[in-house]
């Protein structure tokens, strides 16, 4: 008796548990076609083949569009959120603000993020979104309080503006300016809100 499939053709969930190595291909999968489609392109068939799984592995797992995208920023958690200490104000931003710059001036973190935005897709991306913002924030108190012990934090500056001004300027950038959102222009927005941060 003759297997199903030809050789070479069996899927990453064939034969064994749906773990984290589906998840990844998965959650890549969805990130390459958001570059390719954009959101409202977007096809779980697509994904499911690119990822080699089956399309009832990623229904069980992400049952619509929207908890797909989700996911797939949730997978991408970078160094952002950890505050990195680097010893003054302008590096711990600096430090702080790369990671994003970097991954939005690929086209699947452009895409992912045009994504997130997409109207139809509020309810899960915005709740994920808040979360990330939260811990992005967190990261900047920490910086903020390190800044406050060295004598370089400016009374009255208020932490939560200074990640809202960095991460709405890099997305600013690539959203609607279509512009890369890292090298000497990234150096200049964080010179500009160190200056306002800035004790000195």
């Amino acid at each position: 008796m003759t297997s199903g499939n030809p050789a070479g053709s069996q899927r990453r969930d064939a034969g064994r548990p749906r773990g984290a190595a589906v998840v990844a291909a998965v959650l890549a999968a969805v990130r390459a076609e958001l570059a390719e489609t954009g959101f409202e392109g977007l096809s779980v068939d697509r994904v499911a083949r690119r990822a080699e799984v089956n399309k009832t592995t990623v229904y069980r797992r992400w049952p619509t569009k929207e908890a797909l995208v989700a996911a797939a920023m949730d997978g991408l958690r970078t160094d952002l959120a950890d505050s990195p200490d680097t010893g003054d104000l302008r590096g711990d931003l600096h430090a702080l603000a790369a990671p994003l710059a970097e991954f939005l001036s690929r086209p699947e973190g452009a895409a992912l993020a045009r994504a997130a935005l997409h109207a139809g897709s509020a309810q899960d991306m915005a709740a994920l979104a808040a979360e990330r913002m939260s811990e992005q924030a967190s990261g900047v108190f920490a910086i903020a309080e390190r800044a406050r012990e060295r004598g370089e934090w400016r009374e009255g500056a208020d932490p939560q503006q200074v990640i809202f001004t960095l991460v709405g300027a890099i997305l600013h950038r690539v959203l609607l300016e279509h512009a890369d959102p890292t090298g000497t222009w990234l150096d200049s927005l964080v010179d500009l809100v160190h200056r306002g941060a800035s004790a000195r």
